[in-house]
């Protein structure tokens, strides 16, 4: 039983974790960076901008790299804590793992990669060089790794992760059937850097991705009053669910209203 408690405590820990550091990267990038719209910007004007706050930037995007080991942790941790050997159980986890690895794979080449380009860029090397190399590394590492194949791991992860949460007691259903609503729309979310007619579901980036950080909020809150001799979650009240929603607003409204 006291094993099953510490299993329960470091997956919300890993939880938590992850939904700060997001936090705490997205909105200083926000301010410093021209987040997330600056990735659709010239090589040129992207590469002045990070030169002119490269101090601040890179540890963000450390920050967010980290995230994606800790997205592998939390998903080794939440199959550990459903303690079920099936077909789905393993597919859950394995698509857990991954969207840690695109996670990583996407954010990694701003500490390391993206420095290179900026020093080139103070030596004299050509802008035009420059900018496309850079570019093929924004559309591949970027766009094609870390936006897309990130983000349709998540919409798997997340949609077997609710049907999960639907077949034990663990966790109040309601929770099931939101993440199950948020891993299906993920998946025409991750179309967007296709371009083309699936730029329309680049709209529902931001609400989407506060919606499911509250949601893993909610079930690390969940997992510490859980009842390791009983394994069954608590019920989900109206509280939370005002509560939740009015947070959800004051992530996504301000964004709307600038």
């Amino acid at each position: 039983m006291m094993q099953k408690q510490t299993d329960y405590r470091v997956t919300a820990v890993a939880l938590l974790t992850y939904v700060i550091l997001i936090a705490v990267a997205d909105n200083v990038l926000v301010a410093v960076f021209e987040f997330p719209d600056i990735l659709r910007e010239s090589a040129e004007y992207r590469l002045t901008l990070f030169a002119q706050n490269s101090s601040i930037i890179v540890p963000m995007y450390y920050l967010f790299m980290l995230t994606g080991l800790i997205q592998i942790v939390m998903s080794v941790m939440l199959h550990e804590s459903f303690n079920e050997r099936s077909s789905l159980a393993t597919m859950t986890v394995v698509f857990g793992i991954l969207t840690g690895i695109f996670q990583v794979l996407g954010f990694i080449r701003w500490p390391v990669a993206i420095p290179f380009f900026v020093e080139a860029m103070n030596n004299g090397v050509p802008m035009e060089t420059i900018a496309f190399v850079e570019g093929v590394l924004n559309r591949y590492a970027g766009m094609a790794i870390g936006e897309h194949l990130g983000f349709v791991a998540q919409a798997v992860w997340t949609t077997l992760l609710s049907i999960m949460i639907l077949r034990h007691k663990l966790f109040d259903r309601r929770l099931g059937w939101a993440g199950l609503i948020m891993g299906l729309l993920t998946f025409p979310m991750s179309m967007e850097p296709l371009g083309g007619f699936w730029n329309i579901f680049g709209a529902l980036t931001l609400p989407l991705l506060a919606a499911w950080a509250i949601w893993l909020l909610v079930l690390a809150v969940s997992l510490l009053r859980t009842d390791p001799r009983t394994q069954e979650g608590v019920k989900v009240g109206w509280k939370t669910a005002v509560a939740t929603t009015l947070f959800w607003a004051l992530m996504v409204v301000p964004a709307y209203m600038g």
